[in-house]
């Protein structure tokens, strides 16, 4: 699917990240800067965007390194205070199924614009 969504030039880079085996070694997404932190979660930009389809995708992240099961009440709570207040200026939110996330341990959601069409 994210190929799908990425122009070639950008899903050549992005499988040549994977490749690498650099998603194996390290959490992109813990060491990316938030764009806007919060108490438990941050908005980031995403370094391979699907630019076939977006003007603009972020991602939502919870600060510390954990699977969506393992996310405390507070945690949620605090992301449906931002889904309100934060998320509302994004055309979609979107998350990858099991057999699609590329980086499972760490739950995120993409935030996108959408090109006009």
């Amino acid at each position: 699917m994210s190929d799908a969504f990425r122009t070639p030039e950008m899903a050549a880079k992005y499988k040549a990240l994977r490749e690498s085996g650099h998603l194996e070694r390290t959490c992109p997404l813990c060491d990316a800067p938030g764009i806007v932190t919060f108490t438990y979660w941050k908005i980031i930009p995403n370094t391979y965007p699907y630019d076939r389809v977006a003007k603009r995708h972020d991602m939502v992240v919870p600060l510390r390194h954990t699977s969506e099961g393992e996310l405390s009440a507070e945690e949620w709570a605090e992301y449906g205070t931002i889904k309100q207040s934060h998320l509302q200026e994004y055309d979609y939110i979107l998350e990858a199924t099991v057999k699609k996330k590329s980086i499972p341990a760490h739950f995120h959601l993409h935030l996108v614009d959408a090109k006009s069409a």
